[in-house]
């Protein structure tokens, strides 16, 4: 039997009898103290601890439903609901606005092995990242994610506001620190990969977020996507450029131009770089697919000045648990009055089975070349960017063979993955490269 509890604070929470609420154990710790006047807080509750309180509440309402209707915010606006769910988050909702407070922990062992200097073990916590995301009136979306577990404190933080629309079409900006939407494995989130990690190619030639504005066509009923950006730095993680990176300003006056279209089968979503998941974890029974091209023009005038010019192509498929996606990638890049040219290509091509039990059993291949002209600077060239053991640095080649499996315990947002990497790197000048990685990750979304 519940009983109602009068706290002095503008917070009430509905809790089981002789259990104590979220604020009086923080008010009794001195973590959070509040005014004896008109029960305003004195110190502003932090985002952290808001999101433990609000997190935490149904475990201590003594009830395993998480019906988070018996937890009260008066501060709020009249009308607004407050509902979770797991894998869903803490969602805020009132009429046309909502706010959605989310999480993830992604847990890794990595066991690295072969030629080289140190085999390696090595447990690690690759994200603890907590987020808001909110629609207000269908005109204006904003999100904002924190990392806790790397030197990147800010993934994502954009403002994205609907300029124009009607029944067929819309225009929307986006600002901020961003995903450009420049590939396709890497625009989807990584709590929706099939694999522990990024591809090797994606990872050279994508993957990195940056600051800067995306401008965003959506015509066709939702079906295609078409897109063109101004941004700080360059997406290619594999880059040598001093100015690459996210969570950072722009150094000098030149930036980095995206530009790119997706079309579509359908607008239910997980096909488009718009929100790319790896897998047909829904067992489609029609064949959904999706096209794209993307190309990157990047501009640097820190340490060298040069120009750079990388074309992406992709493609998607998914019917019946079976998923299949190809990435590729060219780059070429040139110093500002020279003569000798930088160039690397690349692409992946993976599939995946999801069975009805929600088992899943795939393969990647992944590959990349170095051509760099002779006494080409070493700085506007590439470098392959794996998870682990060996990059080539130098003129050659590098690919690695993926084995995966894993389960599926809530969809996407608990799932254990591990999987086989047989890497090799062969440089034109010195000797080939061999190692096997062995991956195992566990991933939670609150």
């Amino acid at each position: 039997m519940a009983r109602e509890s009068s706290l002095p604070s503008s917070v009430t929470i509905r809790h089981a009898l002789r259990t104590p609420s979220i604020l009086q154990i923080l008010q009794s710790s001195h973590i959070l103290k509040t005014s004896t006047g008109d029960g305003t807080l004195k110190q502003s509750i932090t985002f952290p601890l808001f999101a433990l309180l609000l997190l935490s509440a149904p475990a201590y309402a003594g009830h395993d439903d998480a019906d988070l209707s018996r937890v009260r915010i008066p501060a709020l606006q009249k009308g607004t609901q407050v509902l979770w769910k797991f894998g869903k988050g803490v969602v805020f909702t009132n009429g046309e606005n909502k706010a959605t407070l989310y999480g993830h922990i992604l847990q890794r062992f990595d066991m690295i092995s072969g030629d080289i200097a140190q085999n390696t073990n090595n447990f690690a916590v690759k994200e603890a990242r907590i987020g808001v995301k909110a629609s207000i009136a269908h005109e204006t979306k904003l999100k904002l994610i924190l990392d806790g577990a790397n030197t990147t404190s800010v993934k994502d933080a954009w403002i994205e506001q609907r300029l124009w629309h009607n029944e067929d079409m819309s225009l929307a900006v986006r600002a901020g620190q961003q995903k450009p939407l420049f590939g396709r494995e890497q625009t989807g989130s990584s709590t929706k990969r099939e694999f522990t990690d990024a591809s090797l190619a994606s990872g050279t030639f994508s993957g990195q977020r940056s600051r800067g504005v995306n401008l965003i066509l959506g015509a066709m009923d939702k079906r295609l996507h078409v897109f063109a950006g101004a941004f700080n730095s360059t997406i290619a993680k594999g880059t040598r450029l001093s100015g690459q990176g996210e969570d950072s300003s722009n150094t000098d006056v030149k930036l980095n131009f995206g530009f790119g279209a997706t079309l579509d089968s359908d607008n239910k979503g997980g096909l488009s770089r718009m929100s790319y998941a790896a897998g047909d974890l829904k067992r489609s029974k029609d064949l959904r697919w999706s096209i794209g091209a993307g190309v990157w023009i990047g501009n640097e005038g820190t340490g060298v000045d040069s120009q750079s010019v990388s074309v992406n192509l992709s493609a998607v498929v998914k019917t019946h648990g079976i998923h299949g996606m190809v990435d590729a990638f060219y780059r070429t890049a040139e110093e500002d009055g020279g003569t000798a040219d930088a160039s690397a290509k690349g692409f992946t091509i993976q599939g995946s089975y999801v069975t009805e039990s929600m088992w899943t059993f795939g393969a990647r291949y992944s590959w990349v070349d170095i051509d760099d002209d002779a006494g080409v600077n070493p700085l506007i060239s590439v470098k392959s960017h794996s998870s682990g053991g060996t990059s080539l640095t130098s003129n050659g080649s590098a690919s690695e063979i993926t084995i995966m499996g894993g389960k599926f315990f809530n969809g996407r947002k608990h799932k254990v993955l591990f999987d086989f990497t047989f890497q090799n790197v062969d440089p034109d000048s010195g000797s080939s490269v061999d190692n096997l990685l062995l991956k195992v990750s566990h991933l939670i979304v609150l």
